[in-house]
């Protein structure tokens, strides 16, 4: 049954979304198939929930495609090698189609993780077990139908939103799509469960506890303009940080140090990947890993002969103005980008690699490339499939998420808005291969009295540098409708940026092809 209960759930989430299709099943039709009838005992549900964590760290998620959209989508990273694929450059230009490949990939693979976490929801739902055994449960698939619906409705606007299980496949194409604000509704209940019911401790950071349903509680309130909310919340995780097992890294470094045992205490959630996969394809469904990290190759510099496991492909690049502005002497500059690499058994600084391969002379980004962890050996494998997991959320975004609502909700910013960033920025003045204690005078501490306006700007720059290449830049790029100022002439990436169309992506075609109630969204 339990290989009947995986292959039900992949061909439901896959006939969900029209591109794929399942031999026939031996056991029995789809259609007789329910939740009562595969998940009978809590680790039944478990088991069903791990399988929406491993699809959510497979190549066509977290792996590469939506991590690297994110990436590519702000205004810190462009595109280095420019023969790389042109899904990549669209995404980085503005210049998506309907058929956006890399949007081809993802939102596939968010229904196929949301099918899997309904299927275990609604198992679970219908067990009768105590609470304390099912409920925490519950609350992990809870968590990550937020996650995906908190990705998706911010990328796309209204979409369908799914929260329950369902066999008929055709119902997939008479979904209606959701109203943003029933979306978040649908976020903020699943969140707020998972807040009450998960544990203050995970067993892991890739699996969420209460301060990380805190956490995403926070940040969908602010991205929602709703500042006392996510001030309450972000509250909640710093008052309870002892509790939770919660506080800043005291080296910066060591939050992309592959070579520590265990995740820092700052990371709130992280993903999960396997490295070392060399059975079968890794990247995928079939292979024998799904959890396959890309990040690593991607952006990593060609011809570096520094790591066993192979070069990168100098595919997301910081731009050189953004290297170039960051302060020398903030220490997480060292940190997060790479300049020098081993080339012909030279070393070889960034000025030069326009020499090597389809490099650029840009820094690269270090904090998936420099320390890549235990990756594929395969030959040929580049460095993917690395074991580097990937940040979310870390407790520094929290106190920046305080900061910036307090400075929202009081008209200007106060002694302990100003504290959350200048406990951030003192770690940041760190001397390079030096004791923390020998701190430099690099970034200083927040001017006291600024205005509104002022604050905000101070706290949207904290949250460029401390959570640069993390992937949450584009979504304050969103949030705070900066569009027009970041790609205009004076920006750090100056291209044509049409706020009619770019602030969201455009759906799945093959879905809105299908779908009469399901619109593209405008312009594409």
């Amino acid at each position: 049954m339990k290989n009947i209960k995986y292959t039900v759930i992949a061909c439901l989430s896959m006939l969900v979304l029209g591109t794929y299709s399942c031999g026939t099943l031996d056991e029995e039709p789809v259609g007789l198939l329910a939740p009562e009838a595969v998940y009978k005992t809590p680790q039944d549900v478990a088991n069903g929930v791990s399988g929406g964590y491993s699809l959510l760290a497979h190549e066509n998620f977290m792996g590469r495609k939506i991590s690297l959209s994110l990436i590519l989508r702000g205004d810190m990273v462009t595109i280095g090698d420019m023969t790389t694929s042109s899904a990549r450059i669209e995404v980085d230009q503005m210049a998506m189609s309907a058929n956006s490949g890399m949007v081809g990939s993802f939102w596939p693979m968010g229904y196929q993780i949301l099918a899997a976490v309904n299927y275990a929801i609604e198992g679970g739902e219908g067990l009768d077990a105590p609470e304390d055994q099912i409920n925490p449960v519950i609350a992990e698939g809870r968590f990550l139908r937020a996650y995906v619906h908190y990705n998706f409705v911010r990328l796309f606007g209204e979409i369908p939103y799914i929260d329950f299980a369902f066999s008929d496949a055709d119902l997939a194409y008479t979904l209606p799509q959701s109203a943003e604000s029933d979306v978040y509704e649908g976020i903020i209940e699943d969140l707020e469960y998972a807040k009450q019911w998960l544990p203050d401790v995970p067993t892991m950071r890739s699996r969420p506890g209460k301060g990380t349903a805190a956490g995403f509680l926070a940040s969908v309130h602010l991205t929602r303009g709703d500042w006392s909310d996510a001030y309450d919340e972000a509250k909640y995780v710093i008052d309870n940080s002892g509790k939770f097992m919660y506080n800043l890294e005291a080296d910066y470094a060591a939050l992309y140090d592959p070579s520590l045992p265990n995740a820092s205490n700052e990371v709130m959630f992280e993903v999960n990947f396997v490295g070392n996969d060399a059975a079968g394809n890794p990247g995928s469904l079939g292979g024998a890993n799904a959890a396959t990290d890309y990040l690593a190759s991607v952006t990593g510099p060609r011809g570096d002969e520094r790591f066993s496991t192979g070069e990168g492909w100098s595919v997301a690049v910081p731009a050189l103005n953004v290297f170039e502005d960051w302060d020398a002497q903030d220490y997480r500059r060292a940190v997060s980008f790479d300049t020098l690499l081993i080339y012909q058994g030279v070393s070889t600084p960034y000025t030069s690699w326009e020499n090597i391969a389809r490099n650029v002379s840009r820094p690269h980004i270090a904090k998936y490339f420099r320390a890549s962890g235990e990756a594929g050996t395969l030959s040929g494998n580049n460095g993917r499939d690395s074991d580097v997991d990937f940040p979310v959320m870390r407790y520094a975004e929290v106190l920046l998420i305080a900061a910036e609502a307090l400075n929202e909700m009081n008209s200007g910013a106060n002694a302990e808005a100003e504290g959350y960033i200048n406990d951030i920025r003192m770690r940041a003045r760190r001397e390079l291969d030096g004791d923390v204690s020998n701190d430099s005078a690099v970034p200083a501490n927040v001017a006291t009295g600024m205005s509104v306006d002022a604050f905000r700007d101070e706290v949207l720059e904290e949250r460029r540098l401390e959570l640069a290449f993390e992937g949450g830049r584009w979504y304050d790029i969103q949030r705070r409708q900066l569009g027009a100022e970041v790609f205009g002439a004076t920006g750090r990436e100056p291209q044509s940026f049409n706020p009619a169309k770019d602030y969201l992506f455009p759906k799945y075609q093959a879905d809105v092809d299908r779908n009469p109630n399901l619109d593209q969204n405008d312009n594409y």
